[in-house]
This record gives C-alpha cells, structure tokens and sequence, in this order.
C-alpha cells in the first residue's frame, strides 16, 4: 500500500504536532507536581480542568470514523491552539457512525479540506491584533458528502466565515 502525497503530508503534520503536545502535556505535569508539591491540591485541581477543557474538541474528532477528516481537523484545531484561538467542533450525532461515512466520504475531498483549512489558519494568523478570538467549526450533512464551515470571529468582527462544499457534484 502506497501513501498519496496528502495523506504523507499529514502523517508528517500530525507526528510534529503530536511532538508540541507531548511537550506540553509534560509542561502541564510539572505545574500540576508543582503546585501538589507546595501543598496547593485546590490549585492543581483547578489547573488540571482548565487543561481538560481544552482536551474535549480533540476527544470529539476521535469519534469521526473517517481518518483523513480527523487528521485534517485535528490539525486545525491544534493549530488554532498553538495561535491563542480556542476552538470549538459541532457536528450531527449521525457522523459518529461508522456507516455514514461510506456514503458520504470520497478519497478526493481531503485536498480540497486540507487547503480550505490552510485558508483559514492563515486568516487566523492576521488575528493578533484582535482580543478574543475564537473559532467555531461545523460539520453538515449534505446529500452525497458534506460541508464544512468554519467561522474566526472576536466580540466585534468576523474574520473568515466560509462554508466548504464536498460533494460528489461539487467538483
């Protein structure tokens, strides 16, 4: 079996982020031995649910049963991460299936995603300027495929807000 270019792209992409999170979940051990260590148990315990929180949007990618869509949204939200932007993933209940993504995914949609991501993230990157950015992303059903949409916005302005067809009529 033989990886297409894409799929090595986020093979590279996942394992150099994968590095970032090992290091900063080691970063988060030592905070929480630290403030344990000092006898501050309310403070670690604090620390520990700020650091879960963040966690719950890449627990929801786990259960999207389609590999490349996973790695492509993982990587966006773990970049998001990286920028300061908390992120949050909304996506209908019947995507967590297995079966829906038979009819609903081609092999062809990863480029297209991967790019629109790309897009986005280098929108974000404008965003210093801004207070309070975050990013929602949503995932729609669509008669043959799907549609993405991701919206960066602070309180006072939209900075991306597109939607992102993938469908088998979409090309």
């Amino acid at each position: 079996m033989t990886m297409s270019k894409i799929e090595l792209v986020l093979l590279s992409e996942l394992l150099q982020r994968y590095r970032l999170q090992r290091h900063d979940f080691l970063n988060h051990w030592q905070v929480i031995m630290g403030h344990l260590q000092l006898h501050q148990p309310e403070k670690a315990l604090a620390y520990m649910r700020e650091t879960i929180v963040v966690q719950e949007q890449e627990q929801k990618i786990a259960l999207i049963h389609e590999p490349a869509l996973a790695a492509v949204l993982l990587g966006l939200i773990i970049d998001l991460r990286q920028k300061g932007i908390p992120a949050t993933l909304d996506f209908p209940e019947g995507m967590k299936k297995e079966d829906f993504w038979r009819d609903h995914w081609q092999e062809e949609y990863v480029e297209r995603l991967y790019g629109y991501t790309k897009e986005c993230l280098e929108v974000s990157s404008q965003s210093r300027l801004l207070l309070n950015v975050t990013a929602e992303v949503y995932l729609f059903d669509e008669p043959g495929g799907l549609a993405c949409q991701v919206i960066l916005a602070d309180e006072e302005t939209v900075l991306f807000d597109r939607m992102l067809k993938l469908t088998t009529d979409s090309k």
